[in-house]
């Protein structure tokens, strides 16, 4: 889908007449947003497709830098008329969302600045806006504020949470960063729990600003997060205070499960957001923000606080009391501004800053005396104005701070991590790309499944399950990966597996997995006469109550002793067909499978079935096949790619039965005689997963089933760092 972005433009000048302002009003209509197919999965703008980058790029170099933001003592922005008396000036409040890792303006996987302008991204560049606005309006007048998922995206943030030994930073270099910005309050996202609850809660304590959670609810006493922070600032030399909430997404209890289940619960948004606010007015908040770490509801779906639903920004926007802004986040959507009314038919200004700190949203809300001791935000007349009142500066636009260039660790952790990506793992014999594995059959999934598979194979032996057939899932996460023929390093491969998911193995039949692939191949919009295949359309299909297409990471093609093939000219549910046994026999309907699979998926995450494990030793999937690259040392597709599985585009192709390729034995690869050097990398993986996914939202059997049978205690097992 299209979007569209209008940026602001100045109209008018402001001009003080008698008692009242009347004022300059960048004049906004209908301001969309940039979609990302592959929001919520941490990839590029290189990802997306050439029109949407267009978009963005148009807008940025088409938009005017900022509104200028007038001093405390000088106007206030808008276009209402206000008695001079009453105002008392302009509180400014910077918004951050979904920065991921960025701390610099530096793509680790392409190991460079990113190319594009719409890319550009990083705190270093959000630091200068923020220094600029302090030093024009005084920094006792801003507020500056993240919405969460902070912790996790990035190799430094992985580094940082595996093996912190090996940076020069003595706390989480994402805390190092925050703290020198000053940021006043944080939320929680969804990606703050990858790493577990203990690298959570070291994160917390090394924060100088609050870590909030207002619908996290402690049940062991273990972890806990206030729901608010009272913050004072200074606004024309009054005092004004402003209460800052903190929500995120319940989708956690589902994605990071193994962390949380008995230990934290997730209350949905809306009626969190109901009781704190009244909360917050009693402990004397003027003004009263909300971070909320979720995207604007899906068009038609309404809000049920029985389902824990994922997005659901707009109803905390129009069904609670009291608010004057939210900042809104997880979906990765750049929405600069949007007014809402709330219950009472006041104004609720909405942002949506733009991820990887591509943006930060600065908003300027006029404060004027309520009458009876305090204060209150002095809306303009017109939404129209209100919407003006918050502006996206774009990182494009900034230079690097000092502040972050500068700092006294954090140069130095960026380089041990370039490094650390840099470090040459083995030689590839030819190149392979993900650009079309969404829709066929590719080398670079199958080396993933190939390393799965045989990593359970390993763990299983000795156990019941050691002779039942192991498959894997695996699934595009990006359409730009590349292994490069010669040397592969190791952003390579973490450019491929961008995700930090573990490795798991549970039971399935072979009813199970049919029902599993037709889930899959949703993915695939029909092809009929009229509207023929193509990879362009016929791919992330949008459905009914979804606020955006399938990603490709939700497409899942399994590899192993198997073939299949994907009918799209036939309805959802009746696509895949020949599935069958490497014999050429029919996989039985009571067959029984050992699935390799990630965390993500495992726990239910894109609307799969929820599997019980019967194997799982929590080792990450991207070292899985680091190890396998260094052990080794020469990668040639012929020891792992088979093409299994194929589309169907038109009815005349269906082949009633395949000739699968034979499916090479699991078996070491050859090994010169020696290793390159290893980058001294391994480690337990950590509970990860895809942070903008969409709860499931169409219910029934495939959804409600749990695969697999009774589980097998397996210990923990973390792998030395020398491998």
């Amino acid at each position: 889908m299209r979007a569209s972005l209008r940026w602001p433009a100045v109209v008018g000048a402001g001009a003080m007449l008698g008692s009242s302002l009347i004022l300059a009003v960048p004049a906004v209509a209908d301001p969309g947003s940039v979609e990302d197919p592959q929001s919520g999965q941490i990839v590029g703008v290189e990802d997306t497709p050439n029109n949407i980058v267009k978009d963005v790029e148009d807008a940025l170099q088409g938009s005017a830098d900022d509104v200028a933001v007038p001093g405390n003592d000088v106007a206030v922005p808008g276009g209402s008329a206000l008695l001079a008396d009453d105002f008392v000036g302009n509180l400014t409040i910077f918004g951050t969302t979904d920065v991921h890792g960025s701390v610099f303006n530096w793509d680790y996987f392409s190991d460079s600045v990113p190319a594009k302008d719409a890319d550009q991204r990083g705190l270093s560049r959000v630091a200068s806006a923020i220094s600029e606005a302090r030093a024009a309006v005084g920094a006792e007048s801003v507020l500056v504020l993240d919405n969460g998922d902070a912790m996790q995206g990035t190799p430094l943030t992985y580094l940082a949470a595996e093996h912190p030994e090996r940076l020069a930073s003595t706390i989480h270099p994402m805390a190092e960063a925050f703290n020198t910005i000053r940021y006043d309050a944080q939320n929680l996202g969804n990606h703050e729990f990858n790493y577990g609850l203990d690298t959570l809660s070291r994160y917390k304590s090394e924060l100088n600003a609050p870590l909030l959670g207002a619908n996290v609810n402690t049940l062991t006493g273990s972890l806990s997060f206030q729901p608010y922070e009272i913050i004072e600032k200074v606004v024309g030399g009054e005092t004004v205070k402003i209460g800052v909430m903190g929500l995120v997404t319940p989708g956690v209890r589902v994605w990071d499960k193994a962390h949380v289940e008995g230990v934290l619960e997730f209350e949905d948004l809306v009626l969190a957001a109901q009781r704190t606010v009244p909360l917050m007015e009693a402990d004397g908040a003027d003004v009263i923000v909300a971070l909320v770490h979720s995207g604007q509801n899906a068009p038609g779906v309404a809000w049920d606080p029985t389902q824990l639903q994922e997005n659901v920004a707009t109803s905390v926007s129009t069904l609670v009391k009291g608010l004057d802004v939210v900042i809104a986040g997880h979906s990765h959507v750049n929405i600069p501004s949007e007014v809402f009314k709330d219950p009472d038919g006041s104004p609720v200004l909405y942002t949506q800053p733009y991820f990887w700190a591509r943006s930060a949203s600065q908003i300027t809300l006029p404060i004027a005396s309520d009458g009876v001791g305090g204060f209150k935000v002095a809306w303009p007349a017109t939404d129209a104005e209100i919407q003006a009142l918050a502006v996206p500066k774009y990182s494009v636009g900034q230079p690097d701070s000092t502040l972050i260039t500068e700092h006294k660790t954090l140069p130095e952790d960026h380089q041990i991590t370039k490094d650390y990506v840099n470090s040459v793992v083995a030689t590839n014999l030819q190149e392979m790309t993900t650009e079309s594995s969404r829709y066929e059959d590719t080398p670079i999934l199958d080396i993933i499944g190939y390393v799965m598979e045989n990593s359970v194979r390993e763990g299983l032996q000795g156990t019941e399950y050691e002779d039942l057939p192991v498959i894997a899932q695996t699934s595009p996460f990006s359409r730009t990966s590349v292994f490069p023929e010669g040397d592969l390093r190791v952003r390579d491969i973490a450019g491929l597996y961008i995700y930090d998911n573990t490795l798991a193995a549970a039971l399935m039949t072979g009813a199970e997995l049919k029902d599993y692939l037709e889930w899959s191949a949703r993915f695939f919009v029909q092809a009929t006469e009229d509207k023929p295949w193509d990879p362009e359309t016929h791919t992330n299909a949008l459905y009914e109550g979804a606020t955006r297409g399938i990603p490709d990471y939700n497409f899942d093609a399994v590899t192993g002793d198997l073939t299949y093939q994907i009918d799209i000219t036939k309805p959802v549910g009746e696509r895949v067909v020949n599935l069958k046994n490497l014999d050429g026999s029919p996989v039985a309907q009571d067959q029984q499978f050992v699935m390799a699979v990630n965390n993500y998926r495992q726990a239910g995450g894109g609307g799969y079935p929820v599997m019980s494990a019967i194997w799982d030793e929590q080792l990450e999937i991207r070292q899985l096949i680091i190890e396998y690259a260094q052990e080794v040392r020469e990668i040639d597709q012929a020891n792992f790619h088979v093409k299994n599985w194929e589309l169907i585009t038109v009815a005349s192709e269906v082949t009633p039965d395949p000739d699968p390729e034979p499916k090479p034995e699991p078996k070491p690869d050859p090994k010169p005689e020696q290793k390159p050097e290893k980058p001294a990398e391994t480690g337990k993986g950590t509970l990860p997963n895809t942070g903008a996914d969409t709860l499931p939202i169409l219910t029934g059997a495939l959804v409600l089933l749990t695969l697999g049978g009774a589980g097998l205690a397996v210990g923990k097992r973390r792998r030395s760092i020398d491998g």
